[in-house]
């Protein structure tokens, strides 16, 4: 863009051609009051405080709307202007019921901070003491509209950074309110509970109920990580006081994977279960009693250093370096049976892969933000905004804003089957017919970007027309989905459980295939279970032939050692693998019904309270940093493993 010049308030000063006042003055270190705008959204000039004159303009502009010229002289405070802007606030003050001593964002206003600024300690208009509700049906947040300016910041959020438009105005003249889908309570919304309308919202009408009146951000400590839970990576900002989390925010919603969900933004301040919080052992009356990390240590060492037929498996949860140490215990136990609790979904991804591509790995491929770009997206057997939130907003925001088509190929319905251009559902075990008849119906479309005697040959064996029948699906639902993916330029494939729960490595090369057809340069995404399971995987941790806890189930092996982390998916399965076992050793920051099968149970951290590597599902590496200190004495994981390995060592 060309550089401008223009003068603001008798100065100089430079910006860019295309930008707004507002953001020359912004640029330049000019202060301008606003309510309304927030950094990555559409301004709309609603609250009409940052009004500024412009030579040769009548009356006064919204600097937040008015684009910026070479030459334009603008003048950002005068009486006039400060007089309007004091006026706009008493309106907003009486228009509804703020009542600031006993509001939650009390301290924390964007709006309560303006009345102080400007000294507004009376307002010269009548309060209409509006009766409106407050809406806490919604688990994690609270929409008070008694606190609400209809500023819009909320309903753009969820727009256009998160792509759900559950919110937006309801209602009509002074009775306009914030209101979700056709005037839903919030908890019974579309509302995907990425809580980026919280952290929007400039004054206490939408609140966290978990960070209520727990501190305001001016007495807390500030800690930048990353997000450990589902592989994304987001990066995130605890605010903490007296080692407690008060709550967690994005550092920039705007930028890439600076979006929460509630897995990131909400549940580490929930405890989801008890803690771990010493080592135990298993006393003389066969009860799990606290002991020493030494105690511990030598019985692991004593009884599995003994055994011949020892396994051990880990949580995708855990850090890389915890996860480094682990193979270190596994070569010093002289193991082979190691897996993650994922290793099937990672047998079955490499397998698929390299029967597309014996030369590739999982960097074949994409990348999240490929989504963003997309034009066509198909959805195989996938839930994203359920088990990864952010991608699943991804998808919604490609749909709303690049007007990609989407594709839902998925016997079950999700939120995505109601902005799906084409929804086929074949039955449940049938999802590999239906892949082949699509591919097959793309065949017949014509229109194949990728080398077609490379990647068609299995689908040639499946003629559409006779597959829909069997499936049970419209023919002409499945040659429209052909027709939007062969037309497409820019398409992406997402599949996760609902490929993955049938270990078929044929079906994920067949996924790859039919990326191939429809795109010169295929780009396919898998969705991992954990947040460092493509770290673990690279490790080499999954890398034994069968599955460990297959290999649980048939009561051979006698010794188990879990790494579980803060993991704690499916503790009551794997707690009824464990039947066979005569010694375990359980590695959790939670007990659960895994713990109470153990002989000793070692305790470890959460990713809040703990300094680690992760990889994200599409292979880059983030690190987290303890925003909270964890129980007194607890070692990290990595060094609870080294301690072991020592032991085994003397």
């Amino acid at each position: 863009m060309s550089e401008i010049t223009l003068t603001i308030n008798g100065k100089q000063v430079k910006g860019k051609q295309g930008d707004t006042v507002l953001a020359v003055c912004e640029a330049n270190g000019v202060k301008l009051p606003t309510l309304c705008h927030y950094k990555g959204l559409t301004d709309v000039g609603a609250c009409r405080l940052c009004l500024v004159e412009i030579e040769k303009e009548r009356k006064p502009v919204p600097a937040c709307l008015y684009p910026a010229r070479d030459g334009i002289v603008v003048v950002t405070s005068n009486e006039k202007l400060e007089k309007y802007r004091r006026l706009v606030l008493e309106l907003l003050f009486t228009e509804r019921n703020h009542l600031c001593a006993y509001c939650v964002a009390s301290g924390d206003c964007e709006l309560q901070s303006l009345a102080y600024t400007y000294q507004m300690d009376n307002a010269r208009y009548q309060y209409s003491w509006p009766n409106v509700i407050v809406d806490s049906s919604h688990p994690y947040v609270v929409l008070d509209h008694n606190r609400c300016i209809l500023c819009g910041r909320c309903i753009r959020t969820c727009d256009e950074i998160t792509g759900a438009h559950a919110l937006d105005f309801g209602k009509r003249g002074w009775k306009t309110t914030v209101s979700a889908d056709i005037n839903q309570p919030l908890g019974e919304s579309s509302c995907i509970s990425c809580g980026g309308c919280f952290q929007a919202c400039p004054t206490g009408a939408i609140f966290s109920k978990g960070s209520a009146y727990k501190g305001r951000p001016d007495e807390c400590t500030v800690v930048e990580s990353s997000c450990a839970i589902c592989g994304i990576g987001c990066e995130v900002k605890g605010l903490v006081k007296n080692n407690r989390l008060v709550r967690i925010d994005s550092p920039d919603m705007s930028r890439e994977r600076g979006l929460l969900c509630d897995m990131g933004r909400f549940e580490p301040l929930y405890k989801p279960a008890e803690r771990v919080t010493t080592p135990m052992k298993r006393d003389a009356k066969g009860q799990l009693a606290s002991c020493s990390y030494e105690e511990a240590f030598g019985a692991i060492a004593k009884k599995l250093g003994g055994m011949d037929s020892v396994a051990a498996l880990a949580s995708g949860k855990a850090s890389t370096e915890a996860l480094k140490a682990f193979a270190d215990l596994n070569k010093a136990l002289g193991t082979k049976l190691v897996d993650t609790l994922d290793g099937d979904d990672f047998r079955t991804i490499s397998q698929g892969i390299a029967k597309f591509d014996s030369k590739a790995g999982l960097k074949i491929e994409a990348t999240l933000e490929d989504i963003l770009s997309a034009d066509a997206i198909l959805i195989i057997g996938a839930h994203p905004v359920k088990t990864h939130p952010v991608i699943g907003s991804y998808v919604m925001r490609a749909a709303s804003k690049n007007k990609a088509q989407l594709v839902v190929l998925d016997p079950l319905r999700n939120p995505f089957t109601f902005r799906a251009s084409v929804w086929l559902r074949p039955p449940e075990g049938k999802k590999g017919l239906a892949i082949k008849a699509l591919g097959n119906a793309i065949l017949d479309h014509g229109k194949v970007a990728g080398d077609k005697t490379k990647f068609s040959a299995e689908f040639k064996e499946v003629e559409a027309r006779k597959a829909a029948k069997t499936l049970g699906i419209d023919v002409n639902d499945i040659y429209k989905a052909a027709e939007v993916l062969a037309e497409s330029k820019n398409s992406v494939i997402i599949y996760g459980s609902g490929i993955l729960q049938f270990k078929d490595a044929d079906m994920v090369a067949t996924i790859l295939n039919l990326a191939g057809l429809i795109s010169s340069k295929p780009k396919v995404i898998s969705l991992k279970r954990y947040g460092n399971s493509r770290g673990a995987w690279e490790l080499g941790i999954s890398n034994s032939k069968s599955s460990v806890t297959s290999e649980l189930t048939k009561g051979k092996i006698k010794g188990l050692y879990l790494l579980l982390a803060d993991d704690l998916a499916d503790s009551q399965a794997l707690a009824d693998s464990m039947k066979g076992i005569n010694f375990a050793v359980v590695q959790a920051s939670y007990l659960s019904p895994v713990t109470a099968k153990a002989d000793v149970v070692l305790p470890s951290l959460l990713w809040t309270e703990s300094k680690g590597s992760y990889t994200t599902l599409d292979g880059i590496s983030k690190s987290t940093a303890p925003m909270i200190k964890g129980p007194a004495g607890i070692k990290s994981d990595a060094d609870t493993l080294k301690g072991i390995v020592k032991h085994l060592e003397k």
